[in-house]
């Protein structure tokens, strides 16, 4: 069978569960491709995209990175390569607003129909992201692309105010004529029927993490010595949604009440400086690290030495949300304890109280008490950390996930 992965950028290292699942795809035989919008970054020796040559089954429809330049300048580099085919009555058709609305506007499609010559069959195209599946129907409407379409929702794409107003429209056209709609928890299943999506199109088709590289380790019991302290640890993009603010304040809270507990906070992005504002002016900087970006072997490293993962995420005030936190997977995967919050679809992962611990979204307050309580030993890590696991085992087994989506599309 050929697959077809239609995707905005290959490589994205921010989204491996996209990398791992052509692997995983391409393991159980099948032929995958792929089409991309625009070329990601180059992969560095050794990274799985060279070892599998996956750039050899990769077709860009423009050789720019779009994330890595500003707007203005990639419409206007694509008006540079898209002018010169105006004489393609497809390209012309493929600028039209009026049939296909933001997908013509971003010159995607006009790209697309200047690229390629010929058709992309496929037994099946996987689309990821909403938005994505949108391009992929609009294609396929083109004749650029044939097959069924399999579009995968994740959190953005059905959360975010901007996305769903700009894509109000497209959404009813990709729901019509898209064959299936694989959102990664119950909670985007529930809002892509509200946004009338036919109950029958949709199937929760979950992310997953690789149990074989996060190995189970049991809890020390050096985690309730009195006196010692918690070491919580946190990974992600420093972004609204995650809710590090939210976490440093509990910890500042937890360290005001003469509790030891130190913070780890793994990452970068545009909340690091107010972070390492936060931890200077409270001088905090005994009980909170902010590391910045670091590999996956230092992350690794680090799970192994934390008592606590955290990660208190948070309604963006642009409506952006989770989907389900691979980070949380992993640590829980590793037998770390995790630490988060009532959003999105995290409870379906965390079952309050048994595998893990869940408060309010925005409360500092609930997170300090609970990071107290845990530091104080008022609950058995070593069971929590052994209910984390088989509920990862069972439900979020990257394995096991790539065997049931290689089923559905045989």
């Amino acid at each position: 069978m050929t697959v077809l992965f239609v995707l905005a950028e290959f490589p994205r290292y921010s989204e491996t569960f996209v990398i791992d699942q052509i692997v995983g795809l391409l393991d159980r035989g099948f032929d995958v491709r792929i089409l991309a919008v625009s070329r990601g970054a180059e992969p560095k020796p050794g990274d799985v995209v060279a070892e599998r040559g996956l750039l050899g089954r990769a077709t860009f429809i423009f050789d720019r990175a779009a994330s890595t330049a500003r707007r203005w300048s990639i419409l206007v580099d694509r008006v540079k390569q898209v002018a010169p085919a105006l004489g393609n009555a497809r390209v012309r058709r493929a600028l039209s607003v009026k049939r296909y609305g933001h997908v013509a506007r971003s010159l995607a499609l006009a790209g697309a129909a200047r690229r390629l010559s010929k058709p992309i069959k496929a037994d099946a195209i996987i689309a990821h992201f909403g938005p994505t599946g949108v391009l992929a129907v609009h294609l396929r409407a083109l004749g650029l692309i044939d097959g069924p379409i399999y579009t995968v929702f994740h959190g953005y794409d059905l959360s975010q105010h901007s996305v769903l107003a700009r894509h109000a429209g497209d959404y009813k056209t990709l729901f019509a004529s898209g064959d299936r709609m694989l959102p990664i928890s119950r909670r985007w299943q529930h809002k892509l029927e509200a946004l009338g999506c036919e109950p029958a199109k949709i199937q929760v088709h979950r992310m997953g993490v690789d149990l074989d590289s996060f190995p189970f380790q049991p809890r020390r019991a050096e985690a309730h010595t009195p006196g010692r302290a918690l070491r919580v640890l946190t990974v992600g993009r420093l972004v609204e949604k995650k809710g590090a603010p939210y976490l440093c304040e509990a910890v500042a809270q937890v360290a005001a009440r003469g509790v030891p507990i130190e913070l780890e906070v793994i990452g970068d992005g545009p909340l690091q400086a107010q972070l390492e504002a936060f931890v200077a002016t409270r001088g905090l900087g005994a009980h909170i690290h902010i590391r910045g970006r670091r590999d996956k072997a230092y992350v690794q490293a680090a799970l192994r030495g934390a008592d606590v993962f955290a990660l208190p995420s948070v309604t963006a005030e642009d409506g952006d949300q989770e989907g389900i936190p691979v980070s949380l997977m992993e640590a829980m995967a590793s037998g770390v304890p995790c630490l988060s919050t009532l959003h999105s679809g995290i409870p379906e992962l965390i079952e309050d109280g048994a595998s893990g611990w869940l408060v309010p979204e925005r409360d500092a307050g609930a997170l300090a008490d609970k990071l107290e309580a845990i530091q104080r030993g008022d609950y058995d890590l070593a069971d929590v950390a052994r209910r984390a696991r088989a509920t990862v085992e069972s439900r979020f087994n990257q394995r096991q996930l790539h065997d049931q989506l290689a089923a559905q599309l045989a």
